[in-house]
């Protein structure tokens, strides 16, 4: 029998506690397993790798290990797993197993260290310490101890000297002591020859990537197999890995992302029992590499030097391997030792898909649009939404007008194109709230706080919603965000709820005056509620939410990428595929060797089938036949799919319903002996992505009855298990292999009528598969019986025959294949399923597919440009100039830039040997098999090459203007599936990783201004904390962190009528210890200042004779200073570009800016004085322009959470969120100066000015709402400043009628207008007003309108 290990603290064994304080028992006067420490690599909140040291004992979860029988082979999926046993070794006293585990755990650690002594206390002692010395291998050698342990390990390095064939038979018979041993006395996966000479194939073959049908064990068998063959010593293995070059010791395994789970347990499993004694790493995180321990190419501190260096293994996806190759340190350690890297690629067709090529590492900022640029989106939204013309009078008096006039034909491809796919199957357009993020594997909690009423993100949903993916591409998301606050506009009840509150007088009557004023900004009524009673409110509550939103979206300040192609340039890879069609680049052998032949295929492609090779029927169907492989005896029925547009309008249950019944139908019209129903349904395209399992089972329950399905199979959205919802309760259980040995007891045979398998769009594996294997050979028929798969608008051939691949009993499951779009003569008179291969829609995808993945697109062929160009810098990562090319299109600097771009790519690309003659060969193996017979008879000669260059970077930042000659055929061919000039980029970021448990009590610590450096020390003691805390004033903890420091953290000047005023801000010690600063404030002068403020009231009094000598600092715009945020005017390659000086040139008369370009020294300039200018807030012709508002310094990151107390006029110090507060005042050492505080929203919570002037200071001064504007950007300080510009002696008007009693502040805008209007109302007089309400709550009618305002 199997042996199941339950690692708990929860389970209390019956263990001899009598020898527990002797040191010569098992026991010790500590827990052991708090006496080692491991450090565990964390994301912190700002996404940043780091480590952490923990004892043992705070990683402890619960788990269960299973010893299969007859071998009880100790194997884990985890380390987690080997942490949890460690403790069950220690609690039952069992030190023989504590050893064995902890030989495991080494080998998968970055770090463990074991505390055998502390403050003179004996800690570690004991046969503990003995074992312990025992796996460092740090005692006298003990035979008797190695007999015993070494029988539980595989000692591969006695077969040095095999051959290749002879090494894998002794693999493949170890391989089949892992597995459980069934009823029928046979292990349950045994290497099968053919698998066997996959694996030979891909150690010695030329070719670096390998097909072999789905379901053929890849992940289960290959790659563990290959894993085991790399940590060997077998001779003739190590000479084939070298591939051309040197021999390697490092393994990199990459997988997509819903396989790293899978693949760590793989390796896991079958690579810790290897070679007893020999030093070797597993590490499941690649970010391992930034831990000083972690070094490639290093020796073994425990072995001796004439050995090879220690073998290490990194188990990790896609995008974290291309982001850690964003790192300079990871780089450092890397680029040195690429030749003794091997990369293991699986699932290599989606590594290398032509729209995942990119992942982009993006610093984000906040967007500068001024009133009028929103305005603009907002109308050229509106136009296109609703088919009308282009608004060619508004755009006019724009700037720029050409670049509204492309945007608004720009909006209309992408309105055209929402409408003919997306629309139909995903009408959230990806926007992340709580429904959409139950597809991404991030921490929901935190993304859904940042994003669920914000902005729509959209990303490729064919295949599933990535964590963190989002298009560049900014001005599809303003269109498609309008969209939304169209069609769907509930999704923003919770940002109306919010910002209702600050819908001015003035927008109410301008745009609202449908509603009643007061119901409007303080009702209870949802958005959406008050859009079906009032329709004709839609347009005015849309322009305002529309504003919120763009006003608050992020774009991109600075970005580094690193693509696929950077990889396979880089690296020796090996890879494999169940779906071979993959474009075609060189090896990293080919470029080792400058070579400049043909480009060799990296796959055979003998099965593959182009429109230019016009095969016959027979031809197809025999090249179809390869790919099936072992698959070769599918059948199929293609069902078109159109009416879901209509039934998707009823509901997605709706739409699933309709299935049932057309399945239903089917089965009735072909009803044979041996005709089962469905049980199955694969959804591709996400047509179910809104609904829950519940739903779902719902549906199936009143559909089929409570009796004919009893369970539903799922994979869960929070953590991708497996599971098993009852239909006639709400029981969810895990799906493993007690649970299938339950089901197949109590159902037998049947058990495929019971269970209904609903299988969603991101297609992972899952633990039905082996069970499908299991279930086909104990009962001899498939689990599967009939399979639904919903493609729909997918026109990849390659993703459908993934979804088919979900059954692993194709020869034996009958599809249904539904398909939108169906030719017409494509489906066949007769009904039912036949042969996939002799089907005309067949052909017809899988040729297309051929071609597309052959032509690539506009993003793979400029990425291979960008692949070319880092090659020739000898660098992974690539730092992008032209980061928001929308801007630049505004802006009118994009022309520039892509000339500038042309010219660099084509002098170190084309003036480079090797990177000019692989573009040379990749475009001509596209020429050649182009359907287009003038591009296929094209000679392309140097001079051709770079035309095509520099029109294909036109055309990816749409500046190409068709030249009609052979370049737009070419052009055409090479965009893919794009037909228009208007390209959509498709990038990634990671957002958020997913969050391991300890990530919980983790703070944003770890960030550059927490750096040593900029670390400050203070210390207090006390006696009795709790008694000191009593008194405020001698609290001299909370004095010090209440104590401002007398440098500015931000400085900005303004000037009204022709003088020039100053208002400084500093920042309170706790503010410091925030993620709201940059670290480059924290300076020496800093520090200094720092020295004595736990004195209280005497370092305050020299705070404030201190900031009453920079009163004296005058500033104008022909000096300069260190800190200042510049404009760069008058320069070739950065006109326009905003920076921050740094320090000063070695010239006299320059600045050194730092720019925001990428994070590399080479982004510092040095600037000539002249072609500077300090930057304003807001455009010149802006209301906020007009005031000459400069910002001089500001240290203080975006849209910080705040509380700041004003001292007097140009003098403000903040604090963190609530840190200033009315009840606190007493413990603040500026008591008696602070004259009024508010917060980043503008709501006053103190104030003893009395003021209500926007000209005297207190809380309706106008320098406290350019603060806001600068540091929050609330709508209502700029509501503000517009009317001190504007409408100044209204404003003045208001508050002079204004009582104050609702609150201070401007942020009680309808109080202090609602007032204003009464008051005048009731004098008679002909003040301007509008209709309000009286105490009474009958209608005051107002002398005449505010319609000038």
């Amino acid at each position: 029998e199997d042996v199941i290990l339950f690692a708990s603290r929860n389970i209390h064994y019956l263990v001899d506690q009598g020898g527990q304080f002797c040191t010569d028992y098992y026991g010790m006067k500590h827990e052991l397993i708090e006496c080692i420490y491991s450090e565990e690599v964390l994301v912190d909140l700002n996404d940043e790798h780091i480590f952490k040291k923990y004892k043992l004992s705070e990683l402890l979860t619960e788990s269960k290990t299973v010893i299969h029988y007859p071998d009880y082979l100790l194997q884990v999926p985890s380390r987690q797993q080997l942490i949890n046993l460690l403790d069950f070794a220690i609690y039952v006293r069992n030190v023989s197993f504590f050893i064995l585990v902890l030989f495991y755990l080494r080998r998968g650690s970055v770090a463990l260290e074991y505390v055998n002594s502390e403050h003179g206390v004996t800690k570690i002692t004991g046969p503990w310490k003995e074992a312990i010395l025992y796996v460092l291998d740090r005692t006298q050698p003990n035979a008797h101890y190695d007999a015993i342990f070494e029988k539980q390990f595989f000692n591969l390095n006695q077969h040095k000297d095999l051959p290749l064939g002879v090494f894998i038979e002794v693999l493949c018979k170890n391989f089949t002591k892992y597995q459980r041993f069934t009823e029928d006395g046979q292990y349950q996966i045994v290497p099968t020859a053919k698998q066997k000479a996959f694996l030979q194939r891909i150690i010695g073959a030329e070719e670096c990537f390998h097909f072999s049908e789905v379901g053929s064990g890849k992940t289960k068998v290959i790659l563990p197999l290959l894993c085991q063959t790399f940590l060997s010593n077998n001779t003739e293995a190590h000479n084939l890995f070298r591939r051309g070059g040197k021999l390697k010791d490092v393994l990199v395994i990459l997988v997509p992302e819903h396989l790293v789970a899978d693949a760590r347990e793989q390796v896991f499993r079958y690579c810790l029992n290897l070679n007893f004694r020999e030093e070797y790493r597993v590490y499941d995180d690649i970010f391992v590499l930034l831990h000083d321990n972690v070094k490639l190419g290093e020796y073994s501190r425990f072995s001796k030097s004439t050995r090879p260096p220690m073998k290490q293994i990194f188990v990790t996806s896609f995008n974290q391997f291309k982001k850690a190759l964003t790192y300079d340190k990871i780089c450092d350690k890397v680029r040195p030792h690429r030749e003794h890297i091997l990369v293991i690629v699986d699932e290599v067709d989606d590594f290398l898909d032509r729209d995942k090529l990119v992942f982009n590492i993006c610093s984000n900022k906040s967007n500068a649009f001024d009133r009028s640029t929103l305005d603009l989106f907002f109308e050229v939204s509106r136009a296109t939404y609703h088919g009308e013309s282009c608004p060619d009078e508004l755009l006019d008096s724009s700037a720029n007008p050409i670049y509204w006039k492309q945007l608004f034909e720009k909006f209309r491809v992408i309105h055209i194109e929402i409408q003919d796919a997306s629309r139909s199957v995903n009408k959230s357009f990806g926007i992340f709230n709580e429904q959409t993020l139950r597809h991404c594997t991030t921490n929901i909690t935190h993304d859904v706080e940042g994003y669920k009423s914000l902005i729509a993100r959209p990303y490729e949903s064919v295949n599933r919603a990535m964590a963190g993916s989002y298009y560049s591409d900014v001005e599809r998301t303003i269109y498609l965000t309008y969209v939304i606050l169209t069609e769907d506009i509930a999704k923003y009840d919770e940002l109306f709820q919010s910002e209702r509150k600050f819908i001015t007088f003035e927008y109410w009557n301008e745009h609202l005056h449908h509603l009643d004023y007061d119901e409007l900004v303080y009702g209870h009524d949802k958005l959406s509620e008050l859009v079906n009673k009032h329709p004709e409110t839609k347009n005015g509550i849309n322009r305002f939410l529309y504003e919120i939103i763009l006003r608050r979206m992020e774009i991109r300040d600075r970005s580094r990428s690193v693509n696929s192609i950077d990889i396979i340039f880089n690296f020796d890879c090996v890879g494999f595929t169940g779906t071979p069609f993959l474009d075609n680049y060189p090896t990293f052998d080919y470029i080792r060797h400058n070579r400049k032949d043909d480009i060799p295929d990296c796959i055979d492609r003998s099965f593959y089938a182009y429109t230019c090779d016009e095969l016959s029927k027979v031809e197809f169907e025999e090249r179809f036949s390869r790919f099936q492989g072992q698959n070769n005896d599918v059948d199929v029925e293609y069902v078109p799919s159109n009416f879901i547009h209509k039934s998707l309008e009823e509901g997605e249950m709706a739409t699933l319903k309709s299935i049932f019944m057309r399945e239903e139908h089917a089965v009735s019209q072909t009803s044979t002996s041996d005709t089962v129903s469905f049980n199955a349904i694969v959804d591709l395209c996400g047509i179910f992505k809104l609904s829950t399992i519940h739903n779902v089972r719902d549906l199936v329950r009143s559909h089929f009855g409570p009796d004919r399905f009893h369970y539903i199979y799922h994979i869960d959205q929070t953590d991708s298990s497996d599971r098993m919802l009852c239909i006639n309760s709400d029981n969810d259980v895990q799906f493993d292999e007690e649970f299938y040995k339950h089901l197949c007891k109590t159902y037998g045979a049947n058990l495929r009528e019971k269970v209904f398998f609903f299988i969603d769009n991101r297609n992972y594996i899952g633990k039905d598969v082996p069970f499908q294997l299991v279930y086909r050979h104990h009962f001899g028929q498939p689990l599967f019986t009939r399979s639904v798969v919903l493609a729909h608008d997918v026109e990849d051939f390659s993703k459908i025959w993934q979804a088919m691949g979900r059954s692993r009993t194709m020869n034996e499951t009958i599809f249904s294949i539904y398909k939108s779009d169906i030719p017409s003569g494509m489906i066949g008179e007769d009904t039912g399923a036949h042969d996939i291969k002799k089907q005309e829609l067949t052909r017809l995808l899988y040729v297309r597919n051929c071609d597309c993945k052959m032509a690539g697109n506009l993003s793979s062929i400029y990425q291979t440009l960008i692949a070319l160009y880092n090659l020739s810098q000898e660098s992974f990562y690539y730092c992008d100039e032209i980061v928001n090319c929308f801007l630049e299109k505004m802006e009118m600097t994009i022309t520039r830039k892509v000339e500038r771009l042309q010219d660099r790519l084509t002098e170190n690309v084309l003036g480079t040997p090797v990177p000019s003659k692989i573009f040379l060969h990749i475009l001509v193996d596209k020429f050649r098999r182009s359907s287009n017979k003038v591009i296929a008879r094209e000679q392309l000669n140097g001079e051709m090459v770079e035309v095509l260059l520099a029109q294909l970077i036109e055309q990816k930042f749409e500046q190409r203007i068709p030249s009609g000659d052979i370049y737009d055929d070419f052009i055409c061919f090479l965009s893919g599936d794009q037909r228009t000039l208007m390209e959509i980029s498709y990038t990634k970021q990671q957002q958020k990783q997913k969050q391991k448990q300890q990530n919980k009590s983790q703070d944003s610590d770890t960030m550059d201004h927490f750096d040593k450096k900029n670390q400050f020390l203070l210390r207090i003691e006390t006696s009795d904390y709790f008694e000191y805390t009593f008194s405020p004033q001698k609290d001299l903890t909370k004095v010090a962190l209440n104590s401002p420091v007398s440098v500015p953290i931000l400085t900005l000047t303004y000037n009204i009528s022709g003088k020039l005023h100053t208002v400084n801000v500093y920042p309170t010690l706790q503010f410091l210890y925030s993620h709201h600063i940059q670290a480059a404030y924290i300076t020496p002068e800093v520090k200094n200042n720092l020295n004595d403020i736990s004195e209280g009231k005497k370092f305050c009094k020299k705070f404030m004779k201190t900031i009453m000598s920079h009163e004296n600092i005058k500033y104008d715009d022909s000096g300069f200073d260190i800190g200042q945020t510049v404009v760069i005017h008058s320069s070739v390659n950065h006109d326009g570009k905003r920076g921050r000086i740094v320090s000063e040139g070695k010239k006299e008369g320059s600045w050194c800016v730092r720019v925001s370009l990428s994070d590399k020294k080479e982004d510092t300039l040095l600037v000539k004085e002249e072609n500077l200018k300090i930057a304003t807030v807001g455009e010149r012709d802006s209301t906020v322009g007009q005031l000459d508002i400069k910002v001089r310094l500001n240290h203080i990151r975006e849209h910080p959470q705040y509380t700041i107390a004003a001292l007097k006029p140009g003098a403000y110090v903040i604090g963190i969120k609530d840190q200033f507060n009315v009840h606190d005042l007493r413990g603040t050492p500026l008591q008696e100066h602070i004259q009024y505080i508010s917060d980043e929203m503008g709501f006053i919570l103190y104030d003893k000015t009395e003021s209500n002037s926007v000209d005297q200071f207190g809380p309706y001064f106008v320098e406290q709402y350019m603060l806001m504007e600068v540091l929050s950007k609330q709508e209502v300080a700029q509501n503000v400043l517009d009317y001190y510009c504007k409408h100044k002696e209204k404003l003045d008007r208001c508050l002079q009628h204004y009582s104050g009693a609702q609150g201070k502040g401007f942020v009680c805008w309808r109080f202090l207008i609602n007032e204003t209007a009464k008051a005048t109302a009731q004098v008679g007089t002909d003040e301007p007003c509008d209709m309000s309400l009286d105490e009474e709550g009958v209608e005051v009618s107002a002398k005449r309108e505010w319609s000038d305002i």
